[in-house]
């Protein structure tokens, strides 16, 4: 599921750089709180120093003080340089002239002139010619019209001409400085907070965007989804990530197909060997079934005639001749399941050109007295010489077996018939007879090896259940269709050989 805001990578991106830069700023404005006082008072002693220095410079010129003894007070505005913005008062000891940077009444004039005669000027030197001190102005003292009472500081010094000198700035201004420094930085450093805390969200988004998709994509291949994929927009670590789990996608989805292909081959595989596990095991129950009754058959009638009890030359031929058939049929039934063997390994067949018709009267012929048995009547319509590509002697086998079957299962009194279907270059054998139809539960069942419809029946006739696999494996080998299906009052059995070779043109068609 989605992560909430809280719990997103974004959401801890910003309140760890919200957090850092407040405990950034909180530093910064206890250590600048500590140091700002300290940082203006330095700087307004340094401007103080830079403003005597240029008052004696100005003052060192006999002509600039020349030119001025000519007005009683001497405005200073615009002659020195005053960095400190002080209020600068110049004082000749000679004849107690002031030259000043403001407008000053009696009362000024006389706390300057209190203020310079509480020093030693004697103590200035050339090394340190002046002093800076801090000074409150009570409201018994003389103070200048232009500044409320307050505290000062004051810069009381001796210039290179004699002439005396006093600097002096509130301290309420820089008060004042320092706090509306404070009030700035506070301002500037919450501003700064809440852009940047815009800048983490929006920059956090950018690049938690690619892993949220990254994530949703994970969870759907997790799923075994693998039609989704990255977007890779970016050339850095995150669109080599994304490109690395496309890459991931495309092999898992390869080795997921080849892991359920392996699955379902080894599924075949087991299949098939239980199959022929089954076939195995059916096998053997089939064949010491038919095997089993010639067997005691034969151990009891030897045994008989070991314990004389055939007395007579008749007795003893008949027990002899029970068990010459018994061997009879165990021998015909070892020669079936080898020439079966033999046509499931895929021995070689022999193709060859013969006359089909002439071989089915071969047969037909063959079986005279199986025919007489049955008292039936067979009906074979062709006449004409039907040429076919195969091997004679399996074909031979198989219609054998059709009309062995057919002789078995007809009627008494009944009929067999075999006819033809022409088709462009093959033709199709059919052996019908009248007997009774084949359950339909069985009709896909006759050809596997030792399956009988009714076994009973087939044991009376001395039926293997082999006749018609030989005939499946002869088909199977000459690569061409056979089957069995029920008619009207009867079944018919069939199958297919080819009237042209492939490859090869039929001369007859050309003539």
């Amino acid at each position: 599921m989605d992560f909430s805001f809280r719990h997103s990578i974004r959401f801890k991106i910003a309140i760890i750089v919200f957090l850092s830069t407040v405990v950034t700023i909180f530093i910064s404005w206890s250590v600048s709180n500590h140091f700002i006082e300290q940082f203006y008072i330095s700087h307004t002693r340094n401007s103080l120093i830079a403003t005597f220095r240029s008052c004696n410079e100005f003052f060192e010129d006999e002509k600039n003080a020349i030119s001025m003894n000519n007005d009683e007070i001497i405005g200073l505005q615009g002659y020195i340089q005053n960095p400190a913005n002080a209020s600068v008062f110049i004082v000749n000891p000679k004849n107690s002239k002031v030259y000043s940077s403001i407008k000053i009444n009696d009362q000024t004039a006389l706390g300057l002139q209190s203020l310079i005669e509480s020093y030693d000027f004697s103590l200035f030197t050339e090394r340190n010619p002046y002093r800076i001190v801090r000074n409150t102005v009570s409201e018994a003292e003389p103070r200048s019209t232009a500044r409320a009472i307050g505290s000062y500081f004051d810069l009381i010094g001796k210039l290179n001409n004699g002439y005396i000198v006093v600097l002096r700035t509130p301290v309420d201004s820089l008060h004042d400085s320092i706090a509306f420094s404070a009030k700035l930085f506070t301002g500037v450093s919450f501003a700064l907070l809440l852009f940047e805390i815009l800048i983490v969200l929006f920059v956090s988004n950018m690049f938690s965007k690619p892993i949220i998709q990254m994530n949703r994509v994970a969870r759907r291949m997790s799923n075994l989804d693998f039609s989704a994929k990255v977007e890779v927009k970016t050339q850095d670590e995150i669109g080599e990530l994304g490109e690395s789990m496309n890459i991931m996608s495309k092999r898992l989805e390869k080795s997921i197909k080849e892991l359920k292909i392996a699955n379902l081959e080894l599924s075949n595989d087991i299949r098939e060997h239980e199959h022929i596990e089954e076939m195995r095991q059916e096998f053997l129950s089939h064949v010491s079934h038919e095997l089993k009754t010639p067997l005691a058959l034969i151990q009891g009638y030897a045994e008989g005639l070991k314990s004389g009890v055939a007395e007579d030359q008749e007795t003893r031929d008949y027990y002899l001749d029970v068990i010459m058939d018994e061997a009879g049929k165990m021998n015909e039934l070892v020669m079936k399941l080898i020439d079966l063997n033999q046509l499931e390994t895929g021995d070689d067949i022999s193709i060859e050109r013969f006359d089909l018709t002439a071989l089915i009267r071969d047969v037909v012929n063959n079986s005279q007295i199986l025919i007489q048995g049955t008292e039936c009547t067979i009906e074979f319509e062709s006449d004409n010489e039907l040429f076919v590509w195969a091997d004679s002697f399996m074909i031979e086998e198989v219609i054998t077996n059709y009309l062995t079957n057919a002789i078995h299962h007809v009627n008494p009194g009944g009929k067999i018939r075999i006819w033809y279907q022409m088709e462009k270059e093959s033709v199709r054998v059919n052996v019908y007879n009248d007997g009774e139809p084949i359950p339909e539960d069985s009709i896909d069942k006759v050809f596997i090896k030792f399956y009988k419809t009714d076994p009973a029946r087939t044991r009376s006739y001395g039926g293997s259940g082999i006749g018609l696999s030989i005939v499946a494996a002869i088909m199977k080998a000459h690569n061409q269709k056979y089957g069995v299906y029920n008619s009207d009052n009867g079944v018919v059995f069939y199958f297919d050989l080819e009237t042209v070779a492939k490859g090869q043109i039929d001369t007859e068609e050309l003539l």
